[in-house]
């Protein structure tokens, strides 16, 4: 464990423990909110991911529609050239010369068949995307739905808690900037320890522990005190942190105190 002396010892942890039941308060009220904000954030990447692949899809359907038409306007072109053809073949007069246009007509004919094929392929094609784009958008209004709702519950939460979380930031922004002021060493390292630790928990009550009777751990990690740190934070006189999370220790009775004294 790590200790630091300083001058107002006593001052400087009613302000830590001050700032932490602040913060603990303010995570209370935020946390009314529940998984909303999350659920809402998640909702919407799949939202944005349906509205990606829908443009994907109406830009396939456009392309294949256009090749489509494409296809039919050759097939025209093509048909006026087998007609033209077999007016050509009524008028030959060798052999080889009926020879070669019959074989242009079979060609002709052929390419128009296989345009037809492909037609036929890419309007089964285009009729899949548009079922996949209709689906897609049906999943797209349903989830803007949900959107929509869970956001209309998180204005009314936060509505309800707008006036509370401000009084609290507020309450926050004093003490920390009279922290600050008085010692920013160690209102930089509350801050470090607040943003880094889990829960936020910078400053936690000693607990007693199971494992051996009249002995204390951390509230924060669980690592079991020496007896001499514990008579220390007894003191309420040095400003001590835990050596294995780095968190503020003080006893569970000053801690209610000042709390109590929030109130």
């Amino acid at each position: 464990m790590m200790t630091t002396d300083t001058s107002q010892v006593r001052e400087r942890l009613v302000e830590l423990i001050q700032l932490q039941v602040l913060y603990d308060r303010l995570h209370a009220v935020r946390a009314r909110q529940g998984d909303l904000p999350q659920q809402i954030e998640d909702l919407s990447a799949k939202a944005d991911t349906l509205q990606h692949s829908l443009k994907e899809l109406a830009e396939q359907i456009r392309q294949i529609e256009a090749e489509v038409r494409s296809l039919h306007v050759s097939n025209d072109s093509l048909r006026d050239h087998e007609q033209k053809l077999r007016k050509k073949l009524e008028a030959v007069r060798t052999n080889q010369e009926y020879y070669d246009i019959e074989t242009e007509i079979k060609e002709t004919h052929l390419t128009i068949e296989k345009n037809l094929q492909d037609i036929r392929r890419l309007q089964h094609k285009a009729e899949s995307f548009r079922q996949k784009y209709s689906e897609d958008e049906a999943t797209l209004r349903d989830i803007q739905a949900r959107i929509a709702e869970r956001k209309e519950r998180l204005e009314v939460i936060k509505q309800h808690t707008a006036e509370q979380e401000a009084h609290l930031l507020k309450q926050i922004e004093v003490l920390s900037q009279q922290l600050q002021a008085e010692d920013p060493r160690l209102f930089q390292l509350f801050e470090r320890r607040r943003r880094s630790l889990r829960g936020g928990k910078a400053v936690v009550s000693i607990i007693p522990t199971e494992r051996v009777e009249g002995r204390y751990a951390c509230g924060g990690c669980y690592t079991l005190l020496p007896r001499q740190l514990h008579w220390e934070i007894m003191q309420r006189n040095k400003i001590i942190v835990c050596e294995s999370c780095g968190r503020f220790l003080v006893d569970e009775g000053f801690y209610t105190e000042v709390a109590k004294s929030m109130s």
